[in-house]
């Protein structure tokens, strides 16, 4: 999932020297992972595959966009 991400953020010259890619391990909710968090804005994504790379990138990452259909919803006191 990183490699793929590297590889759509490396593609889109406007996004060079604005964003970095960094792998690492657990984020906390492994169970419904792999997951990618965008900062400064603290957007989890889950269930992120590598052709959702590209629609992180165009739509979050270059467009400002949060993708509503990967964003994960950490679960509350009342679930």
């Amino acid at each position: 999932m990183a490699a793929a991400l590297r590889h759509e953020v490396a593609s889109r010259p406007q996004l060079w020297g604005q964003v970095a890619v960094t792998a690492c391990d657990c984020l906390g909710p492994c169970f419904d992972g792999p997951n990618v968090v965008i900062y400064p804005e603290g957007v989890w994504y889950a269930g992120v595959t590598a052709g959702d790379a590209a629609v992180i990138a165009e739509e979050h990452l270059a467009g400002g966009r949060v993708v509503a259909r990967l964003r994960y919803e950490w679960p509350t006191d009342d679930d």
